[in-house]
């Protein structure tokens, strides 16, 4: 989605990322269709437990809808397990979902739970759109883990309340 790659560089820069400190990877089943996650995997399988793995799920393509269906998670999921050469991830993230997705079904929640319980995950979250998203996603239905943007540029998740909502309920 952001152009030609080169598996080589990608894994190298991986390795050095590592080497320097960094132990946070974040990607989705959707990046590059499976490649990322597999990248990845690759660079770090036999130091697992030395990485903090977050994915996504719920898009199978860009120009398709995404499926928050509990078939399709679990799939999702087992397929993620497997590029990335792991038991567990460290953060599921369901990849921008709807707020009308979060109230009318209820238990696309309830699955990421069961995961949890089943140790395929060690905790869920949102991708979400918007700062404001986050806050009612924290405040109204106690998701525990939220990604938005927040930089320099772009302050709305600490103006619109999210980072005061996340540290009062002990999100992240």
């Amino acid at each position: 989605s952001y152009g030609e790659t080169d598996d080589r560089v990608s894994r190298n820069a991986l390795a050095r990322a590592f080497d320097v400190g960094i132990n946070f990877f974040d990607t989705s089943s959707v990046y590059g269709y499976g490649r990322s996650e597999r990248l990845i995997g690759e660079v770090f399988h036999g130091r697992r437990d030395q990485v903090v793995i977050a994915t996504k799920a719920g898009f199978t393509a860009y120009d398709r809808p995404p499926d928050y269906s509990t078939a399709h998670l679990r799939r999702s999921l087992e397929e993620s397990l497997q590029r990335l050469r792991s038991d567990y991830v460290d953060l599921l993230q369901l990849h921008n979902p709807t707020s009308e997705v979060l109230h009318e079904n209820r238990g696309v929640l309830r699955t990421l739970e069961i995961f949890r319980q089943e140790g395929k995950i060690r905790t869920y979250g949102l991708s979400v759109k918007s700062p404001e998203e986050g806050v009612a996603a924290i405040c109204k239905q106690g998701v525990p883990a939220i990604q938005t943007n927040l930089n320099m540029m772009d302050l709305r998740a600490l103006d619109c309340g999210l980072l005061a909502a996340a540290e009062e309920r002990g999100a992240v």
